[in-house]
């Protein structure tokens, strides 16, 4: 029987050995999401048999929950997340495994039980998976929480499918929960933005603790779980409500993220949202079946998303596969919002963020 113990839990390497400690039978090992990494200790342990009372916390500090988490019987989880979870394990589940026609008769299985949808799913796939739901002919569940994290939910987005769903008798409500793969899921969780769209961050996991600022710096660069202190590569900034996270920058541009603000609901109706450096153009995926005959075209996003363009650059829409097999795109990835275009913009909005600290 193998047998695993952490050595230094997360501290260092969160390497485990293959001697003594406690069994490892029965447990599920979880890698991130949607990482790069191939270091093979880098996981965390789910135990279905040890039971959570993180969904009553998140029902705690956000009482619009409680519809969906208080009564098991009355909700069905959509599973559309590209790692496993846990904690869910009291609750009816449909493992989709991104698979649209699984995630529409899971839909329909809700509608015709009369339940609320926990659909869980990252921002884009979870769009996509949306999307093709509502080209089919169903009925609709009544409510439906989106569970969504592992990168930014762009506010026009989530306004755009909230309205797509509006439409088709569905109200949408969003939790956008934020983690560390090898520490657990929803340490953090959001249902609410600032007035600048970004999102306002609770804290749900009591074992989290946010390493105090450094040198006067008001982003915070470490946290503490069960009181090892690791890095982490998302800046955590403490704000007056809560906290806000700002993602890894070379993931995710300010620049991007604000030009994905100006996008339209018929931009998303026709683009995935994955992009990428093309020529000097940007290259946009459109999303399958919606195909455009021209090669670069300045109509192939709304007025505002072009507008919000720097000057002079171009965008190239490209087909869904043809985009799928040049950038190596899967909905198991994380999108890289940080093309060329947007870094000067984005050095000159961290030296004025430097500039207002100092």
């Amino acid at each position: 029987m193998l047998r695993f113990v952490w050595r230094n839990r997360l501290a260092t390497t969160g390497r485990l050995t293959w001697i003594g400690g406690g069994s490892m039978n029965g447990k599920i090992l979880s890698y991130s999401a949607g990482s790069t990494s191939l270091d093979p200790f880098k996981f965390r342990v789910i135990d279905s048999q040890k039971p959570t009372d993180k969904m009553k916390r998140l029902a705690t500090i956000f009482p619009d929950l409680q519809p969906f988490f208080v009564d098991p019987s009355q909700s069905l989880v959509v599973d559309a997340y590209p790692a496993a979870l846990g904690g869910m394990e009291a609750m009816t589940r449909v493992i989709t495994y991104l698979h649209p026609p699984t995630c529409i008769r899971a839909l329909r299985l809700a509608a015709a039980e009369n339940r609320r949808v926990v659909f869980i799913a990252q921002p884009l796939a979870g769009a996509d998976l949306l999307l093709q739901a509502m080209e089919t002919q169903m009925d609709w569940p009544t409510e439906l929480l989106w569970a969504t994290g592992g990168y930014p939910l762009p506010a026009s987005l989530e306004r755009s499918v909230e309205a797509w769903l509006a439409n088709r008798g569905c109200r949408l409500t969003v939790l956008q929960a934020y983690g560390v793969a090898e520490l657990d899921h929803t340490l953090m969780a959001s249902m609410h933005r600032g007035s600048d769209s970004h999102p306002i961050y609770q804290l749900i996991d009591p074992r989290l603790e946010l390493d105090s600022f450094e040198d006067g710096c008001s982003l915070n660069k470490h946290v503490r779980f069960q009181g090892i202190r690791t890095a982490n590569q998302d800046r955590i900034e403490s704000c007056g409500s809560g906290y806000r996270i700002h993602g890894n920058p070379s993931l995710y541009g300010d620049g991007a993220l604000r030009w994905l603000e100006k996008w339209q609901p018929n931009d998303w109706w026709n683009c995935t949202g994955y992009l990428s450096d093309r020529d000097g153009a940007i290259a946009l995926q459109q999303r399958r079946g919606r195909t455009t005959n021209a090669e670069v075209s300045i109509n192939c996003l709304s007025l505002p998303a072009m507008a919000s363009l720097p000057r002079g650059v171009a965008c190239l829409p490209v087909e869904h596969f043809d985009f799928m097999s040049d950038d190596g795109m899967s909905w198991m990835e994380k999108p890289k919002w940080n093309p060329a275009a947007f870094k000067q913009l984005d050095a000159k909005s961290i030296a004025r963020r430097a500039a207002a600290v100092a």
